[in-house]
């Protein structure tokens, strides 16, 4: 069917209006008037909607942002707290350590050792945190004295890998956060005087109060080289109790460092971390009669 324009009622005398409620004119300039206001009405309300939910969603934005970078900063003060106090306040402790060194091309196994020791940490007259150990045994048979080939030795497991978060060291990193994760990266062109580690980027995994468990970080292979730094390393972390003060020390530490077509490897694991004492034993005095 058509579609046809309607007809005036006979006897309208050409006009509408007794037809329609009032005020509605049928008049075409009246009408297009008054469909423009309508649509001038309807964009300015369109308008002002559109407006205010851009608003709303860039106040949304902001504040999400905004709660994000707070909870970085709280996130990078407590491990910058854990940091300091590995550096400042742990005392001398020792642990048994068990390790492996390797050198590997590949999957394959070119050389390789592993021996046990008793390891300690003490403070040194500067403060920084001297590690020796004693070895006990290598590759499964006592050792007392002589020599060994060992292809990689690591050490600073304990005390090093939270520096980067070190408030002082912060500085020299960039930071993000992301669920159960702090990931770092080093600034370029930092002042090298301040900043250790250029080049290295790395992660930490945190627990659910946001404390370190593990931490990896890669360096970069030259600065590696004239520092004598692993070029990979990963440490394991775990609450270790020492004179009634719990610390957060490494449990397993896992380092690489590549050289040509090899790679060397170190892996320990270390148990049984308690504070360190010295024994000391006074002898009784003793005394001689003088000579009559």
């Amino acid at each position: 069917m058509g579609h046809s324009s309607p007809q005036r009622p006979r006897g309208a005398n050409n006009q509408w209006g007794s037809i329609f409620p009032k005020p509605v004119s049928w008049r075409k300039g009246h009408l297009r008037v008054a469909s423009r206001r309508t649509d001038r009405r309807n964009r300015k309300r369109a308008g002002l909607a559109l407006a205010l939910g851009c608003a709303i969603s860039l106040s949304g934005s902001l504040s999400a942002q905004q709660a994000s970078d707070q909870a970085l900063r709280q996130e990078l003060q407590l491990l910058g707290e854990a940091a300091t106090t590995l550096e400042h306040a742990l005392p001398g402790f020792t642990c048994q350590e068990k390790a492996l060194s390797q050198k590997l091309r590949g999957k394959k196994v070119l050389q390789g050792t592993q021996f046990v020791a008793t390891l300690r940490a003490q403070r040194t007259a500067n403060g920084s945190l001297d590690e020796s150990i004693s070895i006990t045994s290598v590759n499964g048979q006592p050792f007392t004295n002589g020599h060994f080939h060992m292809p990689l030795f690591v050490r600073g497991g304990f005390d090093q890998m939270m520096r980067y978060f070190a408030p002082q060291q912060q500085a020299c990193y960039r930071y993000s956060l992301a669920p159960g994760r702090v990931n770092f990266q080093s600034i370029p062109g930092a002042d090298p005087l301040i900043c250790k580690d250029s080049g290295g980027t790395g992660f930490a995994l945190l627990d659910a109060k946001g404390n370190a468990i593990r931490i990896e970080r890669h360096v970069d292979p030259e600065m590696a080289r004239s520092r004598q730094a692993a070029t990979y390393a990963a440490d394991d972390i775990a609450p270790i109790e020492l004179n009634g003060q719990t610390y957060r020390l490494a449990r397993h530490l896992y380092a690489e460092v590549p050289q040509g077509n090899d790679t060397y490897a170190f892996t320990a694991d270390y148990t049984d971390c308690r504070l360190f004492t010295a024994t000391i034993t006074i002898s009784p005095a003793t005394s001689s009669a003088p000579p009559e």
